[in-house]
């Protein structure tokens, strides 16, 4: 070491001038205990007796110059689970350690009205989802323990709420549609979890979710036109979440195509999907009759069905068909006209 500028050779000892004030170890180290009559800025003052090997002394002044104390300011962490959304708040002392149960912590909220947690066992509380702001609060946190002053804690951030989405799928052929509920990180919600998506006239549609984390909506029960609103998620056990902007898709009409041979009459029946592909073997097919008695045609391998000119109205008949496929429910298909009966022409020679 050096004192003064000189190199300290081995041997050296140290002795404080001013025991009490000052303290100086083996090698020289020197530690100064500030009086409690002393405030920030005052200069302290001593000294320390340092002894060469060789039998020569010199006194070394030490002078310090008193700081203020550290401000020592406990902490809250904030942490939002990924999943879920909801927010753990966790009140630290400066050293670190938790607080009591019982204790309260308040943390930024929207419009300036603070979100209140009460510290359990654990030294930690909870702020489910559903009580976040829309968007991030930074702020002053404020925590109260059990017949203390509350203390302010600067800095903290209150983190916004986590919406789950619902994913709304319709398959072209069919007109089905698949609805996928999924949490803010995009895994799916458990079986038995139920969703509403917007219905006609106010009416939602309510769908059971399987283990696959999907439910389906036939064809058959989607509104006329698509509806956009509102979706409801509810898990078991737990408080339902409402999702902004899901649009329920519209119903998909399947045709029938009628066909009248010019030259004999009859007709070719061919129902087909919303995306225009036909239908299996096997289908059935009624299309508008006489007296409200529909015809029935059933469909061969060609996706055809055929209606000999004999079995026709004597006038066109417009309605509604039906399409039933095997071991399906019947759908009906609007605006179908059966054509009339045609009479053959006979050309008789003058």
């Amino acid at each position: 070491g050096e004192a003064n500028g000189k190199t300290i050779p081995s041997g050296t000892t140290y002795t404080s001038g001013t025991p009490g004030l000052i303290t100086v170890d083996d090698k020289g180290k020197v530690t100064v205990t500030i009086p409690s009559d002393k405030n920030p800025g005052d200069k302290v003052t001593g000294k320390v007796l340092v002894r060469y090997p060789d039998g020569s002394e010199e006194e070394v002044p030490v002078t310090v110059t008193v700081t203020p104390p550290e401000k020592l300011t406990p902490t809250v962490d904030v942490e939002q689970d990924p999943k879920t959304g909801d927010v753990t708040v966790t009140p630290k002392r400066p050293d670190g350690s938790t607080y009591p149960p019982g204790t309260t912590v308040e943390i930024p909220g929207k419009d300036g009205n603070p979100i209140t947690v009460t510290i359990g066992e654990d030294g930690k509380g909870k702020v489910p989802n559903s009580e976040l702001p829309e968007g991030k609060v930074p702020g002053t946190a404020k925590i109260t323990e059990p017949g203390k002053p509350a203390v302010e804690v600067p800095n903290v951030t209150t983190p916004a709420h986590k919406t789950p989405t619902v994913d709304v799928e319709q398959d072209p052929k069919t007109g089905d549609v698949t609805v996928t509920p999924k949490r803010p990180d995009g895994s799916t919600y458990p079986p038995g979890t139920t969703v509403e998506i917007p219905g006609k006239d106010g009416n939602p549609i309510t769908v059971t979710i399987g283990e696959d984390g999907k439910g389906k909506v036939p064809n058959s029960e989607l509104p006329e036109g698509k509806v956009p609103g509102t979706g409801k998620i509810t898990e078991p056990g737990k408080p339902a979440v409402e999702v902004p902007n899901v649009t329920t898709p519209a119903h998909k009409t399947p045709t029938v195509d009628v066909e009248q041979d010019p030259k004999t009459g009859d007709v070719t029946v061919t129902p087909k999907r919303p995306d225009g592909s036909t239908y299996p073997p096997g289908t059935t097919v009624e299309i508008p009759g006489k007296d409200g008695n529909p015809i029935t045609v059933t469909i061969g391998e060609d996706g055809k069905g055929k209606v000999p000119n004999s079995e026709l109205p004597e006038g066109k008949v417009p309605g509604t068909g039906k399409i039933t496929e095997p071991g399906k429910p019947a759908v009906e298909v609007p605006n179908v006209t059966t054509p009339a009966h045609k009479t053959p022409t006979v050309d008789v020679e003058q």
